[in-house]
């Protein structure tokens, strides 16, 4: 294991200001979606994390899709789940659109727009080496129309004091030495 955070650079200047900027959504177009209450974390080794993956990304390349920077962590799984076992409402929107319950409710509790995914995969990796992430509240996502399932409205997730994102910077680079993959498969089996 690593002494340090495999991606420390991220973390200190010249690098830090743009992933911060980065995790709170800004970026030359603007700012779109991101986290506020941004604050760095050690993630620990030996937990596993999950990822939300676009089913067709997914599908072209598999690595790529999984080694995307955005994460949530057991605890805020585990609620976004249990929240989509519970809500008739979300399955039934979920069913109408054909997908599963739980990809619905990630979308709503991350502000996910179709045109950034549809959450039909899932990805459950095991930390196996030291990285860091920002930490945050997930902000508003605005649309570009690329896709007609979001019927041209802004994402605003959920208000839950407790749902957190993780954006884990350069995960891509590292993603080999710091995760090792438990699961993965359609939102629908999880």
């Amino acid at each position: 294991m690593s002494p340090d955070p495999l991606n420390r650079d991220c973390f200190s200047p010249p690098k830090l200001s743009a992933y911060e900027q980065a995790a709170r959504g800004f970026s030359a177009q603007g700012q779109n979606g991101g986290m506020s209450h941004v604050q760095r974390v050690h993630l620990s080794v030996g937990q596993n994390y999950y990822r939300f993956c676009d089913a067709a990304r997914f599908a072209s390349d598999p690595l790529r899709a999984a080694a995307g920077g955005w994460w949530a962590d057991l605890e805020v799984f585990s609620k976004v789940r249990s929240v989509a076992g519970r809500s008739a409402t979300m399955a039934r929107y979920a069913q109408g659109l054909g997908e599963a319950t739980l990809s619905y409710a990630a979308k709503l509790y991350f502000a996910i727009p179709y045109e950034w995914g549809d959450c039909g995969v899932i990805v459950v990796a095991r930390l196996t080496d030291r990285i860091d992430a920002f930490r945050g509240r997930g902000l508003t996502a605005y649309l570009g129309g690329a896709d007609v399932r979001d019927g041209g409205a802004k994402y605003t997730p959920i208000q839950d004091p407790t749902i957190s994102q993780l954006f884990i910077p350069e995960l891509h680079l590292y993603f080999g030495r710091a995760f090792s993959i438990v699961r993965q498969g359609p939102a629908s089996t999880f």
